[in-house]
């Protein structure tokens, strides 16, 4: 390495902070919105929402990864928040231990935020994963396996799926729907996951998925959250001005890269003079 790409290797952290730094004091945040145009997913939670009876039984699968969790965990709230202002109940049930580390802190936060604890069900933690999954349908439709259903007044007429890496909503329409008929899902996931979950949206095995950063903010715009609007935090979801500068910051650095091989090719393809 020579002495330039050394001293620009150490510089570039600072110039990180730097160019995110000036963009939060210029107020960019301020002047930027994270809401896609197309809120078609948001427009589709909330109409699967509508679409619930009153005093509706919502079966949560509740198994985000912690490494992914912060990007959905704003809009993971305002859909907690949201069906319980709708008068549901929730059955929150984990099959990970990523999902079930964090539905105990989510739990507490909702009571924290004096969420009315008759509408919450911890239904804990089922080692196993898809085996699981499994024994939960079964037990939901009656079956002999039944690990859950004693814990719930009546079979759910909607589930929610908050997956991650490990387990998410591919599992819940492998495993679960053939199972149960007519159990609508949404579901809830990184980014990550949705060229292997859009098929299923398409195909209307899911019933609505929030599946980037952007619909997912477009949802909480337009989510109505009455008295529990306090379970989100105000200023949830990432900043789209941190957002844009490390699209920049990778792109030059993407850009940088190919153009020194580019360069480097090019040198080793001149021809050279014969003595």
């Amino acid at each position: 390495m020579s002495e330039r790409s050394a001293l620009a290797a150490r510089l570039a952290p600072l110039l990180l902070v730097g160019a995110l730094a000036a963009a939060l004091l210029a107020g960019l945040d301020d002047r930027l919105t994270l809401e896609s145009a197309d809120d078609g997913a948001a427009r589709a939670v909330t109409a699967a929402f509508d679409a619930m009876p009153d005093d509706a039984l919502v079966l949560v699968g509740f198994d985000p990864d912690v490494g992914t969790y912060a990007e959905i965990r704003p809009t993971v709230r305002a859909v907690l928040a949201d069906l319980l202002n709708r008068g549901a109940t929730l059955g929150l049930v984990s099959l990970t231990p990523d999902g079930r580390a964090l539905a105990i802190a989510e739990l507490a936060r909702m009571d924290r935020s004096e969420a009315n604890p008759r509408q919450l069900i911890d239904l804990g933690f089922l080692p196993g994963a898809e085996a699981a999954l499994v024994a939960v349908a079964r037990g939901i439709n009656g079956g002999s396996q039944d690990p859950i259903r004693a814990d719930l007044p009546s079979p759910p007429d909607l589930a929610v799926v908050i997956g991650g890496i490990d387990l998410g909503a591919r599992s819940w329409v492998e495993q679960v729907q053939p199972r149960i008929d007519g159990l609508p899902i949404v579901a809830i996931a990184p980014t990550v996951l949705l060229p292997e979950l859009e098929p299923y949206r398409a195909s209307g095995q899911l019933a609505a998925l929030i599946g980037t950063p952007r619909d997912g903010a477009a949802y909480r715009a337009q989510a109505e959250l009455g008295r529990l609007e306090r379970m989100v935090d105000p200023a949830a979801g990432p900043s789209p001005a941190a957002i844009i500068v490390g699209l920049l910051v990778a792109i030059g650095v993407l850009g940088q890269a190919f153009g020194s091989r580019l360069a480097a090719v090019m040198r080793a393809a001149r021809p050279r003079d014969v003595a």
